[in-house]
């Protein structure tokens, strides 16, 4: 009987690779299964005003939590190499301090100019202020997955996440079911929002602060300041870079359809960014840990794996897809499948560009970082304006591919010319096996987009190859 036991224990506390990145990948596949399956349910009670207004107010958050936390919790991997290991918990306290004095500056302004600031967004002022409680829940609850993940801890950045998650979903229907006015039903969502970030947040706030015992740090702010500025502008340019394609598709086609079938096929792909960031989430630590002793054979096998896994999963999700979108999208969707090999391959961009961007996050040049993510924004911008008008829905989508092309290359040469701490140890052909076939199997999926029978033999013949590599490595990386 203690068997079980003894396995479980080892499942939930181990930190190998495969163990950390089984619940790195269980807990995304969870939520975005629980979200896939209640946007039809929530789309149902609260109709499309209602939806709407959510819909604004969550876009909000989501640049507030930005601001409030001051990102200080993208600094957590680069101290954990930087910083000696008995100092993180008082590091982790003291930067958590900061954000908080941050938030209850922005707070003060709120409350002191509500009338105005609630006129401005046209929420009730009720809802502004729960607009910054849940900001600042949301980034404690942030800034806590983040120490997890980084301090190989995936199950409890499993339980946070999930626990978040299915309060929220609970909590929301059901206020919503008890209220009468079908117009303010989008009070249930928004509180349930709001309760489980601020509750789940603040609990984490007092276990952090209890471990680390320290508030104002002089060294350890100015050591965080000048990491985590820049990425607050990095974090406001990712928005720009995921949400200006649907604005201006909308701006210069006036095409709800359009901008519609778009929205759809993007996070339809979008599956496959939520797969690399779980997948690196788990590999960052590692990589790190390889950086620090100095293994760089090492890390040079582990990267060919995870590409390898990386490129495979792409192009399988690539040649399945057509089937999957018809399955769960109405026909009014359907003509948006061509867009799915560039976003796929946009996507896959991202990915590559990791890790040169890990490489500059360990040596501190996050204001590298910044500036390729403000000038891959751009760039989406203008090439939007250009395309868009062309070829449509498509030039969106060539757009967003071309903008991530640029950021890997940026990134690529930063790491190899700016970065003088050490060498950068990935040169570029270690990329073009990898890319050659993702973009090979995007070319091949309009020929084939007829015959599934071949997209899905193709498919299950990449599978069973993945399988057997795993087999015999006896690790995903």
């Amino acid at each position: 009987m203690a068997k079980p036991s003894v396995s479980l224990k080892k499942l939930l506390l181990g930190k190998s690779a495969n163990q950390l990145a089984f619940f790195n990948i269980l807990g995304p596949v969870i939520l975005n299964g629980v979200n896939f399956f209640t946007v039809p349910i929530f789309t149902r009670l609260l109709g499309a005003e209602n939806y709407g207004i959510i819909s604004l107010y969550t876009t909000w958050v989501q640049i507030l939590t930005i601001l409030m936390g001051l990102q200080t919790c993208s600094t957590i991997s680069t101290a954990r190499v930087h910083i000696p290991e008995k100092e993180h918990n008082a590091y982790y306290s003291s930067i958590l301090s900061l954000s908080c004095l941050v938030s209850a500056v922005f707070t003060a302004v709120i409350v002191a100019f509500i009338g105005p600031i609630s006129a401005f967004l046209q929420f009730d002022k009720l809802i502004v202020l729960l607009m910054f409680a849940q900001s600042f829940g949301a980034y404690v609850v942030s800034f806590a997955s983040m120490k997890f993940i980084h301090h190989k801890q995936a199950h409890l950045n499993f339980l946070v996440s999930v626990g978040v998650t299915l309060l929220s979903i609970g909590i929301a229907l059901a206020i919503i079911s008890a209220t009468d006015r079908f117009e303010d039903r989008y009070w249930g969502r928004i509180i349930g929002y709001v309760v489980p970030n601020v509750g789940i947040g603040l609990v984490l706030a007092v276990l952090i602060f209890a471990r680390g015992k320290t508030g104002y740090s002089k060294k350890y702010w100015r050591f965080c300041l000048p990491l985590c500025l820049p990425l607050v502008l990095h974090s406001l340019s990712q928005i720009i870079l995921a949400q200006s394609d649907k604005v201006m598709l909308q701006k210069l086609l006036s095409d709800n359809a359009a901008v519609g079938i778009y929205s759809f096929v993007f996070n339809f792909v979008h599956i496959l960014n939520v797969i690399y960031s779980a997948l690196n989430n788990t590999w960052v630590p590692l990589y790190y840990d390889h950086m620090k002793n100095g293994e760089d054979a090492d890390i040079q096998r582990r990267s060919k794996n995870y590409i390898a896994l990386y490129a495979v999963l792409t192009m399988g999700f690539m040649l399945l897809s057509p089937e999957v979108i018809k399955l769960f999208a109405s026909e009014e969707f359907w003509s948006g499948t061509t867009l799915v090999p560039v976003m796929a391959v946009s996507f896959y961009m991202v990915f590559l560009y990791s890790f040169p961007v890990n490489f500059e996050f360990y040596h501190k040049q996050t204001r590298v970082i910044a500036f390729g993510t403000c000038m891959a924004a751009l760039v989406n911008i203008v090439a939007n304006y250009f395309m868009i008008p062309v070829w449509g829905i498509f030039g969106a989508a060539l757009a967003t591919m071309l903008s991530y092309i640029m950021l890997f290359v940026f990134h690529q040469i930063m790491a190899k010319y700016v970065v003088k701490e050490a060498a950068y140890h990935y040169k570029l052909r270690i990329f073009l096996p990898g890319l050659i076939a993702v973009c090979a199997v995007g070319g091949l999926f309009y020929p084939l987009l007829d015959f599934w029978y071949i997209r899905w033999g193709l498919g299950a013949a990449m599978g069973v190859y993945m399988l057997v590599r795993l087999y015999k490595q006896k690790s995903i990386f």
